[in-house]
């Protein structure tokens, strides 16, 4: 008669999945899943309690792991899966109160076999972790493995995932509050909660802003699904702020729309906010604004060539005036050219060392070819003053 305690602790070196279904009672908690996490260099246990059609999440040691098998977890459900890189075991409960095993098989070969495993360790998101919005967003089976046809974009999102964590492995804060511009129905946002909350084990806090009431409510909703506590969604943007009070420790603006990525912009340089990550979308301005007056000219013949040309100005004034306003920052690929047109990333991390040259130059650009920039205008003032 096998005590599951006894049988998982063996199963541990190898441990792959562990299932805990039909609970014996009526109870809030309907299942738990227990996944391996790498965590700084740390194996640990990610147990996913589902309760009233919420998902809760937990790091666990292997100490704390079979501490809560013992209390809370064995009798309390009728089956038990445990899985490990080599077999698969299932466990139903007898009315005695032990468990009886009822099959063993050898453990399905992850997809691709070890290529795909040797790939895998490349990135920060992993196939087998519990991230419910890859699942919703059809990148993960509802087992959490990666669709096949959906591997791009499990690459694209690690991406964006790498670039943020690539800033704040320098940064030594054990909690964050971020404010995501124009949120949408991006499931980005979601990942990055994952990323912070579960990943780096930190307090978090996300505000989305978005126009859209149905938008909100629906962010609202899959937040609740998730029982992501930390994430909350206003309708607002920069002009009906409702965080004025509130420190911001990184702003987000992924695909907002033309001057929305200005306003938002100017509003992470007037809050001072130390991080910030923009994925610009649809610059229209200069291009509709525009005229012949200089070296430029040859360039503004042709519709596709200015159209291409002023997106380029539009991200080069845009990383200039953050340099002028004392961020550190580059102008990064996002995602490769063949995935999408809108491939460029806006990083910039404040240190208050202010350089003014890339402003000035923008500024007798506009001067020269008469163009309008938002970004320019909202910080005139500001720049003025420091004259």
């Amino acid at each position: 008669m096998a005590r599951i305690v006894q049988e998982l602790e063996s199963a541990l070196p190898t441990l792959t999945k562990a299932v805990f279904s039909q609970p014996t009672q009526k109870t809030s908690m309907q299942k738990l899943t227990v996944r391996p996490l790498l965590l700084r260099g740390e194996r640990l246990w990610q147990s996913e309690r589902q309760e009233d059609n919420k998902a809760f999440h937990q790091n666990l040691t292997d100490t704390a792991l079979l501490a809560c098998v013992r209390d809370e977890l064995e009798g309390a459900f009728r089956q038990v899966l445990i899985q490990t890189e080599t077999e698969s075991r299932q466990y139903v409960l007898k009315r005695d109160g032990s468990y009886k095993k009822t099959g063993a098989s050898a453990a399905v070969p992850r997809p691709g076999g070890a290529e795909a495993h040797d790939r895998e360790k490349d990135y920060i998101l992993r196939e087998g972790e519990v991230i419910p919005a890859l699942v919703d967003l059809g990148v993960f089976t509802k087992d959490y493995r990666i669709v096949h046809a959906k591997y791009d974009k499990f690459r694209q999102i690690n991406r964006f995932v790498e670039l943020v964590d690539q800033t704040m492995k320098k940064e030594s804060a054990d909690r964050i509050r971020i404010l995501d511009f124009g949120c949408g129905k991006s499931y980005l946002t979601f990942i990055l909660y994952w990323y912070f909350a579960v990943r780096r084990g930190m307090s978090t806090e996300i505000i989305g802003y978005d126009l859209k009431r149905d938008v909100v409510e629906h962010c609202r909703q899959v937040a609740a699904r998730y029982g992501y506590d930390g994430l909350r969604f206003e309708v607002a943007d920069v002009t009906h702020d409702t965080l004025t009070d509130t420190p911001i420790d990184m702003v987000v603006t992924l695909h907002a729309c033309d001057t929305a990525t200005d306003y938002a912009l100017a509003y992470a340089i007037r809050r001072r906010v130390k991080n910030i990550f923009s994925v610009p979308c649809c610059q229209h301005e200069i291009n509709g604004s525009i005229r012949k007056g200089g070296e430029l000219d040859l360039l503004l013949e042709h519709g596709i060539l200015k159209e291409r040309v002023s997106a380029l100005l539009t991200d080069a004034i845009r990383a200039a005036v953050l340099e002028s306003e004392g961020y550190e920052t580059d102008l990064i690929e996002f995602v490769d050219f063949e995935h999408s047109p809108k491939n460029l990333m806006i990083r910039a991390h404040y240190t208050g060392r202010r350089r003014p040259g890339g402003r000035e130059k923008a500024e007798a650009l506009r001067e020269r070819y008469g163009f309008e920039q938002s970004l320019l205008a909202l910080t005139e003032e500001g720049a003025q003053n420091r004259e």
